[in-house]
């Protein structure tokens, strides 16, 4: 029951992969919600069938400003184990997302219904902050790279100091050349055991634009300066990489 359970929790709720905003500075920052499912295919069902299910869902948003892909595991080490792959819904708003998921409920009960007969998930939602936009295009066969680490502040340190020190070495990336989208995911629903304070995924066109800022990356020994700047600051684990693939964007 993807979207008949996310109306349970999200009454009152403030990821997306595009967001203009600033944090802590002009006013209050501009989150948009994103569903995170982890999936695992059930018997006898691979695919062929979850794109069938995905081809339900865009036929019927009727609302719009729903946005959403599919990740499959590349370098997620034990982690990648416990699913198949990964499903991240946006929205354009959270007006939009109350909207969209109240049509979903009330009037295609059998999205859900597909949905459940194919794959068991579990579900969690994020706020979304963008860094950076996503870079435009995509390598090849259209699919893009995502990296995401889990995140925890240092002693006495806020969310906003953190932000501020993502942004700083996302600038610093961008002004030298390299192409890439940078947000950051709060924890709002889904798992009151969290062990981080958010996620930075960073997005990158494809398998080359990934290779591009990891060569420039060890050719000017930045990571010197990522260190420099999060000193004391941030706390990151390694990295999980996925390859995406884009199933719909019906956002303005």
């Amino acid at each position: 029951m993807r979207r008949l359970f996310l109306v349970t929790l999200t009454a009152a709720f403030t990821f997306s992969l595009n967001i203009s905003t600033t944090f802590a500075q002009d006013g209050p920052p501009q989150f948009r919600p994103v569903e995170m499912w982890v999936c695992s295919f059930k018997d006898r069902k691979d695919q062929d069938d979850m794109n069938n299910v995905y081809e339900m869902i865009e036929a019927n948003d009727e609302t719009g400003g729903y946005a959403a892909w599919q990740l499959n595991s590349y370098m997620t080490g034990s982690r990648g184990q416990n699913s198949d792959f990964i499903y991240l819904g946006a929205w354009a708003d959270n007006s939009t997302m109350g909207t969209d998921l109240e049509d979903a409920w009330q009037n295609h009960p059998e999205i859900d219904e597909a949905w459940e007969e194919v794959v068991d998930c579990r579900g969690l939602m994020f706020a979304s902050l963008r860094v950076q936009a996503n870079p435009e295009g995509a390598d090849g066969d259209g699919s893009f790279m995502l990296s995401v680490t889990d995140c925890n502040t240092g002693h006495g340190i806020g969310n906003s100091q953190a932000v501020a020190a993502i942004r700083k070495f996302n600038d610093y990336r961008v002004a030298n050349g390299v192409t890439l989208g940078t947000f950051v995911w709060f924890p709002v629903h889904g798992d009151g055991n969290a062990d981080f304070d958010f996620k930075i995924a960073t997005a990158y066109a494809g398998p080359r634009a990934w290779g591009d800022a990891g060569q420039w990356f060890t050719d000017n020994a930045a990571y010197r300066t990522r260190n420099d700047i999060g000193e004391g600051i941030l706390e990151c684990d390694e990295a999980r990489m996925y390859i995406g693939t884009t199933l719909m964007d019906n956002r303005d």
